[in-house]
């Protein structure tokens, strides 16, 4: 099997060859990873690993948002971040969130949102051509849709339930703007890529370590509908959809199926509701499931041998009868060793057969 016919036979809920394997981390780690590794670019160092996935996403054309020489940048949201820490612990923090304390909804009117004029989506097409053996995805950054998640990096996480709890027209409009931001860019990106992209990235965090941080009210009134939006044109090529969200969203799997999602992921474990033999035995039928491998404390702070054993513990529950992925359950940090990752991947080699 080819990388990706590996992947869709997994989420046809058939064993492939071998269980297949995603990689998901922080810039910082994968600069550090090359670095550490001579590799010289990311194509390198997935091939290493023998990850079956590989992103895409038009090329970046608006103004220059990055100064790495005075360390800072701003996204195309109009947020502003700050380069922070030292040494290889270095990572970018949000220094401005351009619309915290306002609630005017007219203010939104006159906001410069982003337009997909900051995108060139025909390098789309030369890499679908170069990834046609893998299970091209959708990047995660602008390429993956979310919503909650950028209008948390808008208004201020701390800020968030309140301007949504207290502000609601204000709420809505933002929902409205970042929604049609988002039809727009996926429908110009599949305008180029057509069928030739497997997965669509949605990504939002819906859940935290004890249980989901929303409502019935809100999914049905905000999320749901913006989802829908998002995946209407790549379900209509055939193209599958993979959700993404961080923490204990147990309670949101029926939901996701029903939206018709392919994928969960990333499974943070040790979140409510999370347990893989739990997840597997409820679900496992109808979703795949992607992630499981214990970033925090296993992938960051164990040894190489331990990690190859938990590796063995999480494929003799999931693996069974495909729908299975193995991944981090959050992206790798930083700090995470860099021979705790090769472990990961070369025990998927060893057991995942």
């Amino acid at each position: 099997m080819n990388h990706k016919e590996r992947v869709l036979a997994a989420l046809s809920h058939e064993e492939p060859d071998r269980v297949p394997v995603f990689y998901w981390a922080v810039p910082e780690f994968t600069e550090k990873m090359i670095s550490q590794m001579g590799f010289s670019d990311m194509d390198e160092l997935l091939d290493y690993l023998d990850i079956d996935f590989r992103w895409v996403e038009p090329d970046y054309i608006g103004p220059q948002l990055i100064n790495r020489e005075i360390g800072v940048k701003k996204d195309i949201w109009g947020v502003d971040y700050k380069l922070v820490g030292h040494g290889d612990l270095r990572y970018w923090e949000v220094v401005k969130f351009p619309l915290q304390g306002i609630t005017d909804p007219a203010y939104l009117e006159d906001y410069p949102w982003p337009t997909t004029d900051l995108f060139d989506f025909s390098t789309l097409s030369d890499q679908c051509e170069k990834y046609k053996n893998y299970a091209v995805m959708t990047a995660p950054g602008y390429s993956s849709p979310g919503l909650f998640r950028i209008i948390q990096r808008l208004v201020g996480r701390d800020s968030f339930l309140e301007v949504m709890m207290y502000n609601p027209r204000f709420f809505s409009v933002l929902v409205e703007k970042v929604t049609r931001f988002y039809e727009a860019f996926i429908h110009d990106f599949f305008e180029v890529a057509k069928d030739r992209v497997d997965l669509i990235r949605v990504a939002d965090d819906f859940g935290a370590e004890g249980g989901l941080i929303i409502s019935n009210d809100t999914w049905n009134q905000y999320c749901k509908p913006a989802i829908e939006k998002f995946i209407s044109i790549p379900n209509d090529l055939g193209v599958k959809f993979y959700m993404h969200s961080c923490g204990g969203v147990r309670k949101l799997i029926p939901e996701f199926i029903a939206l018709g999602a392919d994928v969960l992921d990333p499974i943070q474990t040790r979140a409510a509701g999370m347990a893989p033999d739990g997840l597997k035995k409820d679900f496992g039928q109808m979703i795949s499931f992607s992630g499981g491998l214990d970033e925090e404390l296993l992938l960051r702070k164990g040894t190489p041998h331990r990690i190859k054993e938990g590796v063995k513990e999480l494929l003799n529950i999931m693996a069974p009868g495909g729908g299975f992925i193995l991944g981090p359950s959050h992206k790798l940090k930083v700090e995470t060793p860099v021979e705790n990752v090769i472990a990961m991947y070369e025990a998927v080699k060893e057991y995942g057969r």
